[in-house]
């Protein structure tokens, strides 16, 4: 097949070589017109080799031996016939030229014959010329057949190297196969080779380890011989020694005992024997027992430790560490070892027995244990340690067994118990725990004079008189408990004096600011010089006294935050008693005011619900009073339930202050309460003058509690701005904080209405003021942003917006603007503070800011009167709006991330408006349903 190939290749050259290239052009069309003998011959082979694939036909010459050795001359001689041929063509061709020009002929032959002579030389020349131009075109095509020749002899010849190539490169190959099948043999020699020695290997492996296997196995023999016969002399001698231990524990030489029950478990252990037999395990539970015989607790109970791991029902063990654990202090360890005892299967009725003593001995030490930590807490005045260990001491003693002893130790904790719960600040506590000793021990002295004590600071003085008396009065009492009985007498009295003295001179103060109030509402003086204030001061001064004695006495509470209220401390009042239900008429009394005065109303009327029975009991006891009758006369028959309710009533009347009052206090309540409620929801409809003259209503009858009076200023505000009188607005909300001033919604309103009215300096100012008061998280960062705007717009030097001051329209007249003026400054001149009934402090703070009104009114006036002056201001109204709208783009830009503001952007947002100054903080209308509360 290869040597078909080559000669198909061959061939296929060779016809290659036949078609005519450009370079060669026309000139080289006699040699591709007619075929060589060469390419004829290898068409030829080609055929052949078509028609038989086997081998190579000897017609073709580059494939025969006369072709190798002949060096072409065949080849050449082929050629020169081809070159005789052409030239044999070409003489004919030359002949006949000649012949015609011989006879005259050409195709012109007319003009030949008619000519005469000139023709006849020109027909002459003609002829010369031709034959000339032929024989040029021989030699030149002899030429080309000469160079073409020598081509196809290259040809030829690299033909013939090609083929001689091939064949050598065809017996490379097989050369190649053939070591190729000889390497693959030897590689399989050699695998087969390896493999059996790998196997001749594993064989010696195995063998070497049966004689390591045999060699060990061996040597464990003898190994285990020399063992069996080591561990038999150890256990006789373990067991020599173990007589001699026994021996020395019972002759009382314990030292010598534990030395021999250790030689002998060394002994043991020495030859490798494992202690988990029971007579093992004897050894161990009787050097613990000498151990603890000779004081060395822990070594002991490490051996019972040993021996409850491998058996922990063991009895003995149970038991001996038991008690080493109650020596050494751990008697949660004890209780759990002896309780195991009492579970264990194999114990005999006299361990159990044993048991249960063990176990009320750790009951009893754990009581004590824990008592003397307690003792040692309360010393160092940890009152809370100092409850808990008596808490576990007392838990303890119950699963105790009921002795005499216990007993004691139970009264003196509960005593204990009881002092720290005194210290702690509960008297009830303590009382119970006192009660619990002298029900243990009725004789135990200090338990009752801790009891009286607990009694004077629950307020109940005849019980704890009581008590302190009888240890006082005892015979043969201990001498300090009688000492101590006598300073709770005396701490009684002085309480008692307190109460009394204080509950007197704060009821009078009571009588008498109403009789001022009064006197102050109808217009007229009140003469009295009755200082209510330091009568507060010398009455809270006495109550702090007997709260120092007696901090838990409901009663003191009541009376220090009456006198508290007196001297304007009312948020400590409310402070002292939120969260604690009144006790009796006189705590809701005070509570009513304090919520009152506070604003709060919803309270005040609902600790009125709380002694509605009292308060409708106050008419009746008034006109009897009034008529010079005695409420406690009437319950003479004590069967009479009626009478005794009556009874009841009366001293419950009796501590309350000036109790008419109250019903008119409460009476003013419900009337305010009812007028905000429908301010609120006139407002809230859009009657804005309804709601308006509905508050100032309230504001009359709530003159005199600064709180309400800041409330419904700030509402009458609201309205006024809706309203659009601002003058109005800047004057009830400046004189709410005047009244009011730690009131943030008014301060909130007072700081919008300078703001709208384009005083940002005053604006600054209130939103100051306003951060500087306890603000929720929501109020604080709303100021902070209010302060920020109303900063800005201050720097651009913004003038008063006097229109919206007057409250006329831009277009307004002169006689207009005048008439504005005069309503205004007549209603708020200073001179006018007081209108409307207003009380002192109303019209002192409305005095303050009417004042400051009053000069911007006229300001306004003169202003927007005058041509020129109203040209100004409109011009430096109009260059801070300005300015202030450059100031906007710059921060948006800023804001934006870009250096240039475009206010035509038409990327923003629909609605946005770039020439919004800022937002204003706008007042919401419609946030009125928490009035109620009112909170400084």
């Amino acid at each position: 097949r290869e040597e078909v190939r080559c000669g198909t290749m061959a061939a296929s050259e060779v016809d290659a070589r036949e078609v005519p290239s450009e370079d060669v052009g026309s000139v080289r069309k006699p040699f591709a017109a007619e075929a060589s003998p060469v390419a004829s011959e290898m068409r030829a082979s080609k055929t052949v080799v078509g028609a038989e694939t086997e081998t190579v036909g000897p017609q073709t010459p580059a494939m025969s031996d006369e072709a190798d050795g002949g060096d072409g001359d065949d080849v050449e001689d082929s050629f020169d016939l081809d070159e005789d041929g052409e030239r044999a063509e070409g003489e004919d061709d030359l002949d006949l030229t000649a012949e015609m020009a011989r006879l005259g002929l050409d195709e012109e032959g007319e003009a030949r014959e008619g000519g005469g002579e000139d023709a006849d030389r020109e027909s002459f020349d003609l002829d010369d010329s031709r034959d000339a131009s032929a024989v040029m075109e021989e030699e030149e095509a002899e030429a080309r057949r000469r160079v073409d020749t020598e081509f196809e002899m290259g040809l030829r010849r690299a033909e013939l190297k090609h083929v001689e190539l091939e064949l050598k490169l065809v017996a490379s190959e097989e050369a190649v196969r053939a070591a190729r099948e000889a390497l693959a043999a030897a590689e399989a020699a050699r695998e087969s080779v390896q493999a059996e020695a790998h196997a001749a290997w594993e064989e010696v492996g195995e063998v070497e380890r049966r004689i390591a296997e045999e060699s060990a196995r061996r040597e464990e023999e003898d190994a285990a011989k020399h063992k069996a016969a080591r561990q038999a002399r150890a256990v006789v001698e373990a067991d020599e020694l173990r007589k001699r231990g026994n021996e020395a524990y019972r002759n009382g030489e314990c030292a010598e005992a534990e030395s021999a029950y250790k030689s002998a478990i060394d002994a043991l252990e020495s030859c490798d024997i494992a202690l988990v037999e029971p007579s093992h395990l004897t050894l161990r539970t009787n050097r613990a027992a000498a151990l603890m015989a000779l004081g060395r607790m822990r070594e002991a109970l490490e051996e019972c430790e040993r021996v409850l791991e491998i058996n922990p029902t063991n009895v003995r063990a149970l038991s001996r560490a038991g008690n080493c654990c109650v020596k050494l202090g751990n008697l949660v360890a004890a209780k759990a070892h002896v309780d195991a005892i009492l579970s264990a299967p194999g114990a005999t009725p006299e361990d159990l027995l044993s048991a249960n003593e063990q176990h009320q001995k750790i009951l009893v030490a754990s009581v004590e244990r824990d008592r003397l930590v307690g003792n040692d807490a309360y010393r160092r005045g940890d009152y809370r340690g100092a409850l808990t260990w008596y808490d576990a001491a007392l838990e303890a003693a119950k699963d105790a067994t009921e002795t005499d002893a216990l007993a004691a130790v139970k009264v003196g904790l509960h005593t204990n118990r009881a002092a720290a719960h005194l210290m702690r600040g509960a008297p009830l506590a303590a009382a119970e725990d006192c009660c619990a000793a002298l029900r243990l021990d009725s004789a135990h002295t200090k338990a009752q004079v801790r009891l009286a004590r607990c009694l004077l600071q629950l307020g109940d003085f005849a019980e704890a008189r009581q008590e302190a008396t009888d240890v006082a009065e005892r015979a043969g009492g201990e001498l300090q408990s009688k000492s101590e009985a006598r300073g709770v007498l005396e701490d009684i009295n002085a309480v008692e004096s307190a109460v009394r003295d204080a509950g007197d001179a704060l009821k009078m103060a009571e009588i008498k600011l109403q009789q001022k109030e009064n006197a102050s509402s109808e217009g007229g003086a009140f003469g009295d010089d009755f200082d209510v204030a330091g009568a507060a001061a010398e009455a809270l001064k006495s109550v702090d006294a007997a709260v120092a004695l007696a901090p838990a006495v409901p009663d003191l509470a009541t009376l220090k935050a009456e006198a508290l209220r007196f001297l304007d401390r009312r948020d400590e009042a409310l402070a002292m008693l939120k969260g604690k239900k009144a006790t009796n008429a006189r705590r809701a009394c005070v509570e009513i005011r304090l919520y009152f005065d506070a604003g709060n109303l919803s309270a005040c009327l609902e600790s009125a619900a709380e002694i509605k029975d009292v308060l409708d009991a106050i008419p009746d006891f008034a006109a009897r009073r009034a008529a010079g009758e005695d409420g406690g006369e009437t319950a003479k028959d004590a069967d009479d339930p009626t009478s005794e309710l009556d009874d009841e009533l009366a001293e419950e009347l009796k501590s309350v202050p000036d109790p008419e009052g109250l019903l008119l206090l409460l009476e003013k309540a419900a009337k305010i309460g009812e007028c905000k409620d429908r301010g609120r929801e006139a407002f809230k409809s859009g009657k804005h003058k309804e709601a308006l003259s509905t508050y100032a209503e309230a504001l009359r009858m709530s003159s005199g509690t600064p709180a309400l009076e800041g409330l419904f200023l700030s509402n009458m505000c609201a309205c006024e701005q809706a309203l659009g009188q601002f003058a109005d607005a800047l004057s009830s909300a400046g004189t709410a904080v005047g009244v009011a001033p730690r009131y943030v919604k008014a301060r909130s309103r007072l700081a919008t209405i300078y703001v709208e009215l384009g005083m940002y300096d005053d604006a600054v100012a209130a939103y100051g003021a306003m951060l500087e008061l306890p603000l929720e998280a929501t109020e604080a960062s709303q100021s902070r942003a209010g302060l920020a705007a109303a900063t800005q717009k201050a720097k651009q030097s913004h003038p008063v917006d006097w229109i919206k001051l007057l409250g006329v329209s831009p277009n307004a007249s002169a006689a207009e603007m005048k008439k504005a003026y005069r309503q205004l400054a007549l209603a708020h001149h200073p001179d006018k503070a007081n209108k409307l009934g207003a009380s002192a402090g109303v019209a002192k703070a409305r005095a303050a800011i009417s004042s400051k009104l009053f000069k911007h009114v006229g300001e306004a006036n003169r202003v927007l009167t005058d041509a020129t002056e109203r040209m100004r201001w409109e011009n430096a109204r109009s260059k801070a709006e300005r300015a202030a709208r450059q100031a906007s783009y710059a921060t948006q830009s800023r804001a934006t991330g870009f250096g240039h503001f475009d206010p035509y952007d038409r990327k923003r947002g629909a609605g946005s408006s770039y020439y919004d100054d800022f937002e204003e903080e706008a007042f919401s209308y419609d946030e009125y349903d928490a009035y109620d509360e009112y909170a400084y």
